[in-house]
């Protein structure tokens, strides 16, 4: 699959890694008091705010929309259309002073449900107002990318949104993958992956947008062969499309090597147990010096191995189970 057969738009393909928003912080009571402009809005234990005047930070959502994405909507906008926008589901929102000093409200989290209750009143549904909650701390750059990703719970982030969230905090914390992981409240190793998918080839990060290679394959690939990656993938979606397949997704059994690789792995243990019977055969003598090496060679290996498999045991033993108090 070449990449430039992406259905991707040239502006789709930008990454949205650096929204921008300078933030000064709004009155809550003038805002709501404003309203839409006839009138204002009410607090109970939240306050009801028309959805139609809650304004969209320009790039400050992550996720992708595509066509996963627009059915989680549809889905929304459905269920508001049969039984309203529900209460415990409130929209988080932020109040800024516009540059003229007007009072505007933006929405900080519940992107999908925004859109599905706009989606809903657009198609008849009887919605004046949603409940929102005013958030007025944490607003800063830094806090709303976080938020994007640990105030998360609806649908699963994708890879790349994941990927994107840790570019943007690498604007706060440069090359220190621990300080961005406790933000994110992922692992380091987790972030150093999603930085080397968005730091890679762009033709990789968009086969991983489009679900046409896993990430972590796409991060296997990455790893083992560097700046051959693409090529590496681009030949393993030609042998999946001349195995009749689509040539749409890369299976890892089409990865060039992979079956070898694969095999290896797997016949390595009976390969360890034959050496160290070919070594104490007494023909093993007879061998020439250079087969005796790497004869020794290959079980030095495994011998290292399990030295260090080892010392992790050692030092990581296995928790005993006591079933009285588990």
């Amino acid at each position: 699959m070449d990449a430039s057969t992406s259905k991707l738009s040239t502006a789709e393909q930008q990454l949205d890694l650096d929204f921008r928003l300078n933030i000064v912080k709004g009155n809550i009571k003038a805002a709501m008091k404003f309203g839409d402009g006839t009138k204002s809005f009410t607090a109970g234990d939240l306050w009801n705010v028309d959805p139609k005047v809650i304004k969209i930070i320009p790039g400050y959502n992550i996720r992708e929309r595509n066509a996963k994405y627009l059915a989680q909507v549809e889905g929304l906008k459905r269920s508001m259309l049969a039984v309203g926008f529900k209460k415990d589901s409130a929209l988080s929102v932020i109040v800024v002073v516009e540059e003229d000093g007007t009072q505007s409200i933006y929405l900080k989290r519940g992107h999908q449900r925004l859109e599905g209750v706009l989606g809903a009143i657009a198609e008849g549904a009887p919605i004046q107002t949603v409940p929102c909650i005013i958030n007025s701390d944490d607003i800063s750059e830094e806090d709303l990318t976080a938020d994007l990703v640990i105030s998360n719970n609806g649908a699963s982030l994708e890879p790349y949104a994941y990927a994107v969230a840790c570019k943007r905090m690498t604007r706060f914390h440069p090359e220190n993958h621990a300080a961005i992981a406790k933000k994110l409240g992922l692992w380091p190793n987790q972030v150093s992956d999603y930085l080397m998918l968005i730091n890679g080839p762009i033709e990789i990060c968009n086969y991983v947008r489009q679900d046409v290679v896993k990430f972590t394959l796409a991060i296997e690939l990455i790893k083992e062969h560097g700046a051959k990656a693409l090529e590496v993938i681009e030949k393993g979606l030609a042998r999946s499309a001349a195995a009749g397949g689509s040539g749409n997704k890369l299976m890892p059994r089409f990865v060039p090597g992979k079956i070898f690789k694969n095999a290896v792995t797997k016949a390595a243990p009976a390969m360890r147990t034959a050496i160290l019977g070919i070594r104490e055969d007494k023909g093993f003598e007879h061998l020439s010096p250079e087969n005796q090496q790497a004869l020794e060679e290959i079980l030095n290996a495994f011998k290292e191995a399990e030295a260090v498999e080892e010392k992790l045991n050692a030092e990581n033993p296995e928790p005993e189970l006591n079933l009285e108090t588990v």
